[in-house]
């Protein structure tokens, strides 16, 4: 057994934990909600708040705990205080730290630990909020952590408001008028920080979540509308912190007189802002009510004589109608706000509870991708791009595909959003630039001379590693041509790191490599985008071309992209294309190339080579054939 290791801090950090007057015999009552919640939440028999002593642990909370005598050396939280974040034990059996500990071996029996350290306002670590099965876990996933830590926050703040009335009450007992005085000043200027922010003055993160418990323990229809700035980064990036923050006061000047006295204002996080709307038990009615606010937040401020236009994402659930539980009832509506923002920004969007099953098989695939990765169960179909004119072959777009061992090949939209947001989307790009490159250049040594590949990209791509070195030397390693690559962006990608992007782009445009946007028409930023970035095709919605037919608006939309393709000298592209007409009918207004199923379906390697008679010379086939033989 490895005894937790004695923290540099640790004189420090014991005074900072006398500072809460608890102890075995004076827990905290008001922590008790956040570990039911939290045992209720991940399922898991026991939860406690645990205090770190000098060498001995008692708990300021538990559910699902006897009585237990514990000293530090035994401590799954002694250890989890000398972390950062989260720490998980999937099987303390298997852990060298713990597999001999007392309470592995002994009749606690404990199997499985998560515990995320408690901290002072100074930083010291005073314990930890943890949750404990006796039985193994190896699926506690980065969003359970994330939710634990939530919970954390929720702690931290009882804790530093109990640490608030301890200063007050030792105020009063010191007998001195004057010092008393001034320790009750103090004590209220820490309430205010404990509980507003200091920047809007607002109600801060625990304060807002505290009231969101109170109002659900009285049973009260609510709703809960979490609300994202969108590009706030970028306006403070560009524009310097002080207008940042000018920015962000205004926002909650707004959103203050929009509310009112129908509930809470709060500032959850830098760009991020919270409402509780009281006797709001109505969707539709919570719905109208968040667009009117981000309307609101979507009108020009005026900061230093300049005008500056800021747009607001919201996500709305509403209690008891989806949840009775204060952390799914934030949680609901976090997850309504990510698929706000993921439609197109500024927008408000109810929560459905697909969206938690979503996200439960976000979480699913997030765990399971890293054996994907590791066992090569990614792979790469192509979907034929042909000229219109004459219906010759001219490149391919490379899609991804997960040969999954028990569900089979599931399409991208089962894992992509997964991928994309996860750790390993840069890996996996990277893959794929090499995977479609290499086939690209035995094609063209095949006899596609002109061959074109077309590679979708994830923004972790821009984010991680030089991505123009590894672009150029994927394509030398392969003996390609720059213009025989067409890398594909999307809106998405572009808004979320606008100069990074721009920057890498350029360089690779400026090498020969071709930029396709993808999606085009279906973002509210993409003229501005054909001014700043070095395109080479838009690639028309299959939205739109599947209704061009039966459409004017859609029919409108196409010729409007197409006119601005030649004005901006691109090359056009249309996407789904699925029926002759609508094939004659854009040859006609002039897009120059297609895709879809008309033209062909994404296939494998090998079909496709059969489909468009793609062979190896009599050469290389005779060595294949004496290969496999051997």
């Amino acid at each position: 057994m490895k005894c937790p290791p004695i923290l540099p801090t640790e004189v420090e950090r014991l005074e900072a934990l006398s500072e809460y007057a608890l102890s075995e015999d004076k827990p905290l009552p008001s922590l008790d909600s956040v570990v039911r919640i939290a045992a209720r939440m991940f399922g898991m028999p026991v939860a406690a708040v645990n205090m770190i002593g000098n060498d001995h642990v008692f708990f300021a909370a538990s559910t699902g705990i006897g009585e237990v005598d514990m000293s530090r050396d035994v401590s799954f939280c002694a250890h989890a205080i000398t972390q950062d974040g989260v720490m998980v034990v999937p099987d303390a059996m298997t852990d060298e730290r713990f597999h001999d500990n007392p309470l592995v071996t002994g009749a606690a029996s404990l199997r499985f630990y998560a515990g995320v350290p408690l901290l002072a306002p100074n930083g010291l670590a005073l314990g930890a909020l943890c949750v404990i099965d006796s039985k193994p876990h190896d699926d506690f996933s980065t969003e359970d952590q994330c939710r634990l830590r939530e919970l954390a926050t929720m702690a931290a703040d009882r804790l530093e408001l109990r640490r608030i009335e301890v200063s007050a009450e030792r105020a009063v007992r010191s007998g001195a008028s004057g010092e008393a005085g001034s320790f009750q000043c103090e004590a209220k200027e820490l309430y205010r920080l404990a509980n507003f922010d200091t920047l809007t003055g607002l109600a801060n993160r625990g304060r807002f979540f505290r009231q969101v418990e109170e109002a659900l323990a009285r049973s009260a229809d609510v709703a809960v509308v979490m609300i994202d700035l969108d590009g706030f980064k970028d306006v403070n990036d560009t524009l310097g912190q002080a207008v940042g923050d000018c920015i962000l006061q205004e926002v909650a000047h707004r959103l203050e007189e929009h509310v009112g006295d129908k509930g809470t204002v709060a500032r959850i996080g830098g760009d991020e802002f919270a409402l509780l709307l009281n006797e709001f038990a109505n969707p539709q009615q919570a719905l109208r009510f968040s667009n009117l606010v981000n309307e609101g937040i979507a009108k020009p401020i005026a900061i230093d004589g300049q005008e500056i236009r800021i747009a607001a994402s919201s996500g709305i659930a509403l209690a008891p109608l989806h949840t009775s539980n204060p952390v799914e009832l934030l949680g609901n509506a976090d997850l309504a706000l990510f698929r706000a923002k993921t439609n197109g920004r500024g927008r408000s969007l109810v929560f459905d509870p697909m969206l938690r099953m979503e996200a439960s098989a976000r979480r699913l695939y997030g765990m399971e991708i890293y054996r994907a990765v590791k066992e090569g169960e990614f792979l790469l179909v192509y979907q034929p791009q042909v000229r219109l004119s004459d219906g010759a072959l001219t490149g391919a777009e490379a899609l991804i595909r997960w040969r999954h061992p028990s569900r089979g090949l599931l399409s991208p939209a089962a894992f992509l959003p997964a991928l994309e947001h996860g750790p390993l989307a840069a890996t996996v790009g990277s893959w794929v630039l090499d995977e479609a490159c290499a086939q690209a250049a035995l094609w063209r040594r095949n006899g596609m001379r002109a061959f074109r590949m077309g590679v979708n990209l994830f923004g972790a791509q821009f984010r991680v590693g030089d991505f123009v070195t590894e672009v150029i030397d994927t394509l030398e390693k392969h003996g390609l041509p720059p213009s025989s690559l067409e890398l594909e962006i999307t809106e998405n990608i572009v808004l979320d790191h606008d100069d990074v992007v721009l920057e890498k782009l350029r360089e690779l445009r400026a090498y020969g490599v071709g930029i396709a946007f993808d999606d085009f028409g279906t973002g509210y930023a993409s003229l501005s985008l054909l001014k700043h970035y070095p395109l080479t095709r838009i690639k028309i919605d299959r939205s739109f071309v599947d209704g061009m037919l039966v459409s004017e608006k859609d029919a409108s939309v196409v010729r409007a992209i197409l006119d601005m393709a030649r004005a901006f000298d691109l090359e056009t592209i249309a996407e789904g294309i699925e029926r002759e007409p609508e094939r004659d009918s854009l040859l006609a207004l002039g897009c120059t190339e297609g895709q879809g199923y008309l033209l062909g379906k994404p296939m494998l390697a090998s079909q496709f080579a059969e489909t468009f008679d793609i062979v190896p010379p009599p050469v290389v086939a005779s060595m294949r054939k004496a290969l496999v033989a051997n």
